[in-house]
């Protein structure tokens, strides 16, 4: 009997000392248990919350790089943002999305979103840095006087106004690959490289001419007939050398102390048919007239008979004798006769 409450107690022994781990260990799974589900439950709950969040299509969208992301056209795109959807349309360029293709997008990357409408469209615009026509003359320019075009000349495009678009974060750096020059037209192709110096540079195709340019003097204001051309009348104009017309006068002094023959606007390129020497004698009127022999000097005078100016050779009568003479003209109203003539001066 002894024996068996001995066994007995000793199994009972045993037994008390490994329920405390069995209870703790079923504790510990019970509790697990319990917080699996309440884990699954709260990340279900946040994926709602993300899948129920306001997605907005962007009204605006202008972008740098050279591809649109989801975060681009949609907020609330958390770390899907960076997802680049589409190719970015060149630089300075735009492009435009339908609903559809918008639709499409928002489901594949499971946006809360949908058009409103068939006619919901979003613009894309690809932000850029402009190269203006002087910026490409000056590269141009430089490499025309390195090839020997050392004359005042300037640049016309074949093209329209040049201005070229380039990335907003690439360098505004102009190179040229190739340029050549037919030198009897002066027309010229020209291959641009934008950036300069980098191997995936963008390439553009110039063509123009180049213009040798003249100065040729003009008059400031404008003229009556008479009016006598003085040295501040004159201003230089440049002007192409192909519209150099035949006749044109190019040094001022053909210019300076000539009279207009006609009405001439100002800034008009000259030619001898515009001018005339100044009438110095005008038929009708009175004239000194001169005999010039070493010391000795007779004058009267006379009635001209024509116009004459300054060299001019006209004919005069004698206010007294009556005797028409032969005199040159000298100055203003004044002539002067050979020894020969004299006699006829009484």
């Amino acid at each position: 009997m002894f024996a068996t409450n001995l066994f007995l107690g000793n199994k009972l022994l045993r037994l008390m000392r490994v329920l405390p781990i069995t209870f703790i260990l079923f504790t510990a799974l019970i509790s697990i248990a319990k917080a699996i589900p309440a884990n699954k439950s709260s990340s279900t709950n946040s994926i709602i919350v993300n899948h129920n969040q306001t997605v907005e299509l962007k009204s605006s969208v202008i972008v740098d790089e050279a591809y649109i992301l989801l975060g681009d056209l949609f907020t609330n795109t958390g770390g899907r943002s960076a997802i680049k959807v589409a190719y970015a349309p060149q630089a300075g360029g735009k492009s435009q999305f339908d609903a559809k293709w918008l639709y499409r997008i928002a489901r594949a990357y499971k946006l809360n979103w949908r058009p409103l409408s068939l006619k919901t469209r979003v613009l894309v615009e690809r932000s850029s840095q402009v190269i203006y026509r002087d910026e490409i003359e000056d590269v141009l320019i430089e490499r025309f006087r390195a090839q020997g075009y050392q004359d005042n000349f300037e640049i016309e495009f074949g093209q329209r106004e040049p201005k070229i678009h380039i990335a907003a974060n690439e360098p505004a750096t102009i190179g040229i690959e190739g340029l050549s020059i037919t030198k009897s037209t002066g027309r010229f192709i020209a291959t641009l490289l934008i950036p300069a110096n980098k191997t995936n540079a963008k390439r553009f195709r110039l063509t123009g001419r180049i213009h040798r340019i003249i100065q040729i003097p003009v008059i400031s204001r404008r003229l009556n007939r008479g009016d006598i051309i003085q040295k501040n009348d004159i201003e230089w104009i440049n002007l192409r050398e192909r519209k150099l017309r035949r006749g044109y006068i190019q040094t001022e002094k053909e210019i300076i102390g000539m009279a207009a023959r006609r009405y001439i606007a100002a800034k008009t390129p000259l030619t001898a048919s515009h001018m005339q020497r100044p009438q110095l004698v005008k038929k009708g009127s009175i004239v000194n007239i001169a005999l010039i022999d070493g010391a000795m000097r007779l004058t009267t005078q006379g009635r001209s008979l024509e116009n004459g100016s300054l060299g001019d050779t006209i004919r005069i009568k004698n206010t007294r004798t009556k005797r028409i003479i032969e005199a040159k003209v000298t100055g203003a109203s004044s002539a002067k006769v050979g020894l020969l003539t004299a006699t006829s001066l009484n």
